[in-house]
């Protein structure tokens, strides 16, 4: 598992599979700026980070593509059962995007 954190009162629990899944279509897509993927392996190698470190317009980009990308996902995947290994992804999704996140 890896901690997003995005302030001092949202923070996504995610295990690192979902979390490169996620990352990876946002990059495959255009979604997020290659100039971020560095944050992929930041939260690979440091169990996660925390958004609000980074610099403000990074961040925003940062959480607009991921956001972005998980509403395009859940919807791909809304008939998906729970059960499967699409299904738990989708959850992973709609956690991240229940989340009241600031800044964005």
């Amino acid at each position: 598992m890896i901690s997003i954190r995005f302030d001092s009162e949202s923070e996504w629990w995610v295990s690192g599979k979902v979390f490169e899944r996620l990352f990876q279509s946002a990059l495959k897509d255009g979604t997020m700026p290659s100039h971020l993927e560095e944050w992929l392996r930041v939260a690979d190698a440091n169990g996660g980070f925390n958004v609000s470190h980074l610099a403000p317009a990074e961040a925003g980009e940062l959480i607009a593509a991921l956001r972005s990308t998980a509403e395009r996902e859940v919807e791909q995947l809304r008939d998906v059962p729970e059960t499967t290994e699409d299904g738990s992804y989708r959850v992973s999704l709609e956690k991240l995007l229940a989340l009241p996140v600031s800044g964005v």
